[in-house]
């Protein structure tokens, strides 16, 4: 085709967000194909197939997908963002440093993406180490959505790490604040408070976070959470309570 017809590839486009949305996968490839046709250089259709290429795991061919969007519209902000998550699910830890300058050239773009501040905090947090830079970004995250919980709750555990007992406490507060049910929250807090010399409250925290974990189906947490009670705790009448609630639990699946 000839002549680039941006109208009808948007058109396209936004029927096969629909499709996307209904979980018709080839109904949105159908419309992708064509939203193409109409206009061969549209950047937001090849970073949406990338994400679905994330989404199943096929991370090389999303980075490709990414590349390509990029490619098209330097610009493209979520495009970085999308490329370093991707990157950072495959890549080297010598490849660490490419990983946070997706996420940094993102926010240049749009210093507003709180994604890739978040994507940018969990890096430092979880593969680099740097603590200072992720509070830095979880800081930002903050002033931003006041309301992100992930930030409160990540924050606080660097907090407790660096023996900053009283600085977790307050965002593992704020996140339960947010969040009721948070059984993540609930389980930093009580070993928070377990540190803090408030024995009870850590207690009742942990036993809660175990409760939720459970509900949820959550086998690998709950068995995380019932090791750091039968750590922390150790006299009989903590784990008589633990035994008698996971004896209730298995009553209950009968």
């Amino acid at each position: 085709m000839e002549d680039i017809d941006v109208e009808q590839g948007q058109l396209w486009y936004d029927k096969g967000i629909e499709h996307l949305k209904s979980g018709n996968l080839s109904g949105v490839m159908e419309c992708f194909r064509n939203a193409l046709y109409f206009y061969p250089n549209f950047a937001e259709v090849h970073n949406t197939i990338g994400l679905i290429q994330f989404q199943i795991e096929k991370y090389e061919n999303a980075i490709q997908l990414f590349d390509n969007a990029l490619a098209m519209n330097p610009n493209f902000a979520e495009a970085y963002n999308n490329r370093g998550l991707a990157r950072s699910k495959i890549c080297h830890k010598s490849e660490f440093p490419k990983v946070i300058e997706d996420y940094t050239k993102a926010i240049a773009l749009n210093p507003k993406l709180v994604q890739a501040y978040l994507n940018r905090a969990d890096t430092y947090k979880n593969l680099t180490g740097d603590n200072p830079a992720a509070i830095l970004d979880y800081n930002q995250i903050i002033s931003l959505d006041p309301n992100c919980l992930s930030a409160y709750i990540n924050r606080g555990n660097i907090y407790f790490l660096s023996g900053e007992l009283e600085k977790s406490l307050f965002d593992l507060e704020k996140a339960l604040s947010l969040d009721t049910d948070c059984a993540e929250a609930y389980c930093g807090r009580g070993t928070v408070r377990f540190h803090l010399g408030d024995i009870e409250g850590a207690k009742k925290d942990l036993f809660k976070a175990f409760g939720l974990y459970e509900a949820r189906g959550n086998m690998i947490y709950c068995a995380f959470t019932r090791s750091l009670i039968m750590e922390l705790f150790r006299d009989h009448e903590v784990y008589k309570d633990l035994f008698g609630v996971e004896s209730r639990i298995v009553k209950s699946k009968k």
